[in-house]
């Protein structure tokens, strides 16, 4: 679809293309200059300048002498190197109004292209901290942008239900073994406090015993055999944690089309390896099978260890293979923290020469860690911060603000906030910085947060609302008496112009941000969209302006309400009619 904003740009190309008598411009060298004062799009004539070896200043003012107002331009001048375009503010609205719906924003960049997206990807019988929680925030707003863009999104969750931890946890189950015969039947949340316990028990254990390290190791090759002895209590552990995550999943508003196991691609990975370590592919060093990354410019990695287990690198090889054999994807999306860089470039690097077709498919989206007052945080004694505790937390705090509030279903509206206060803080910084969770930026109606943006939707909602009682109250006597106003009597402000191009660029943003898999691109936007809106309200009148004013007006703060919608939507969360 061609939006208004990509016909206007392309007629300022056209223009400065047929000014300099050749094709000299492209819709990519527009830039929105710095002070709205300047013009509302510029046109740098620097490299211009560079190949006809004369100054960029002298350029653009004959570029701006050759090139005339119209319909669309309203003011062409250069300004010393730039050439600056001013848009007709009416014709601008015309376009833009008229296009901002529910659909508002959607490209068909990806049309019938298929992605894969992997993420949460939780450790069975382990804690779903703050890291995972970031994980599937990130993950399901860059699976909705990709959407947005047309693209067919399969959603995947690979979790490691065998391994280490997974021994260390057993080993600390059966160390406790009468509490685990009495917690099955406890609540779920009570048998998730004990799988923490028996994990960090076994890992500590692991750390300091000897005797304990051996028996993990142990169960660890029992667990890789399926071991009859042991398997009821991996099966039991296994399903409290899956049904745990699920009530996360369904919290956050996230799901799956699929799930994957690490037990499920184990003895897989081990097979792929072991029939390319035959063609060479793979090397034998020390006990253990490695890929010599060290020979493309990487490092070596294990993919099988001397105790001949797979690693998970030789596990991600099976799991590819049966994506591209199952799902046939166009591309293969991973969200997994900036630690694994470095991973995934040896695991996609062995991956084009043990499954070809996968070769350029593959690719790593690195999120940042999640810092609280403790620090970087780590499950291995148990003192791991879970993405309930930071919900229940801000789910508290959000009902503190709101114990004025009159709304009714008050857990709904706290609920819906408490999304709206940690999905934006989790993602408005960019994808792979660190951040700091701070509570009290969180929960803030006044600054850069999600429920300001909530608060700024309703506070527009309201407004309209109040304009409907009042336009249902009027009688025929309170009509004017003389002839109405022309929708070309009265003059669109410049602060009204600003917010009108701010929405016509909605669609470029959806884009930019579903191509660098990045939602803060989103969240910048949304912010700064609020803000003008609060300060042009702040200044402007809207019920109390005159009526043909007053109608226009409207319908612009309802575009904004919509564009606002649609974005908060794309970042994971929803909005709310009421605060």
């Amino acid at each position: 679809m061609a939006y208004a904003i990509s016909k206007i740009k392309r007629r300022l190309v056209d223009a400065v293309n047929k000014a300099g008598g050749q094709k000299i411009a492209d819709v990519v060298d527009l830039t929105v200059p710095p002070n709205p004062e300047m013009g509302d799009f510029s046109f740098a004539c620097f490299n211009l300048a560079k190949k006809k070896k004369t100054n960029p200043a002298q350029i653009a003012a004959e570029l701006a002498s050759k090139i005339k107002p119209d319909a669309t331009l309203k003011e062409i001048k250069a300004v010393g190197p730039y050439l600056n375009f001013s848009l007709q503010p009416k014709k601008l609205a015309q376009g833009v109004l008229t296009e901002v719906k529910e659909s508002y924003g959607q490209i068909n960049l990806g049309k019938k292209k298929k992605v894969i997206v992997e993420y949460a990807c939780p450790n069975v019988n382990k804690a779903f901290h703050i890291g995972h929680l970031r994980n599937i925030v990130t993950g399901e707003s860059i699976i909705r942008l990709l959407e947005n863009c047309g693209y067919k999104v399969i959603r995947v969750n690979y979790q490691g239900d065998v391994g280490m931890h997974i021994a260390k946890s057993v080993w600390g189950i059966l160390q406790a073994e009468p509490e685990f015969i009495k917690i099955k039947r406890e609540s779920l949340a009570k048998r998730i406090v004990f799988l923490g316990k028996a994990y960090a028990a076994g890992a500590r254990a692991y750390e300091e015993n000897k005797q304990a390290e051996a028996e993990i190791n142990e169960l660890n090759r029992r667990l890789y055999a399926q071991d009859p002895a042991i398997m009821p209590v991996w099966k039991i552990a296994r399903q409290w944690s899956l049904q745990y995550f699920e009530t996360i999943y369904q919290r956050v508003r996230s799901r799956f089309n699929y799930y994957f196991f690490e037990s499920e691609v184990a003895a897989r990975g081990v097979e792929i390896v072991r029939k390319n370590l035959a063609k060479g592919i793979f090397k034998t060093s020390e006990g253990a099978v490695i890929f010599p990354g060290g020979e493309h410019g990487l490092h070596d990695r294990v993919f099988i260890n001397s105790a001949g287990f797979p690693t998970y690198e030789a596990k991600d090889l099976a799991l590819a293979e049966n994506w591209f054999k199952k799902i046939k994807p166009s591309l293969a999306i991973h969200v997994v923290g900036k630690e694994q860089t470095e991973y995934f470039k040896v695991v996609f690097k062995a991956l084009e020469y043990t499954l070809p077709p996968s070769k350029g498919k593959e690719r790593h989206v690195a999120y940042g860690w999640v810092h609280l007052k403790g620090g970087k945080m780590s499950s291995r004694l148990g003192n791991v911060v879970t993405g309930e505790d930071l919900l229940s937390v801000v789910s508290g705090e959000i009902k503190k603000l709101s114990k004025t509030s009159a709304v009714k279903n008050k857990p709904k509206l706290v609920e819906e906030i408490t999304l709206a206060a940690v999905k934006y803080a989790m993602l408005k910084g960019g994808v792979e910085k660190d951040i700091a969770f701070n509570m009290e930026e969180s929960v803030s109606l006044s600054g850069n947060s999600g429920p300001y943006l909530l608060y700024t939707y309703a506070r527009i909602k309201s407004i309209i609302k109040k304009a409907k009682k009042l336009k249902s109250k009027k009688t025929p006597q309170d009509k004017p008496t003389g002839q109405a106003k022309k929708q070309s009597d009265f003059i669109v402000r410049d602060d009204e112009k600003q917010l009108l191009l701010k929405l016509a660029l909605f669609p470029e943003i959806t884009q930019a941000a579903a191509e660098k898999y990045d939602p803060s691109i989103i969240a910048k936007y949304l912010f700064e969209l609020a803000q003008s809106f609060n300060d042009y309200y702040h200044r402007v009148p809207v019920l109390k302006a005159p009526e043909t004013e007053r109608e226009f007006r409207l319908a612009l703060i309802n575009a904004i309400a919509l564009v606002l919608k649609k974005g908060v939507e794309l970042l994971g969360f929803e909005t709310v009619e009421r605060m």
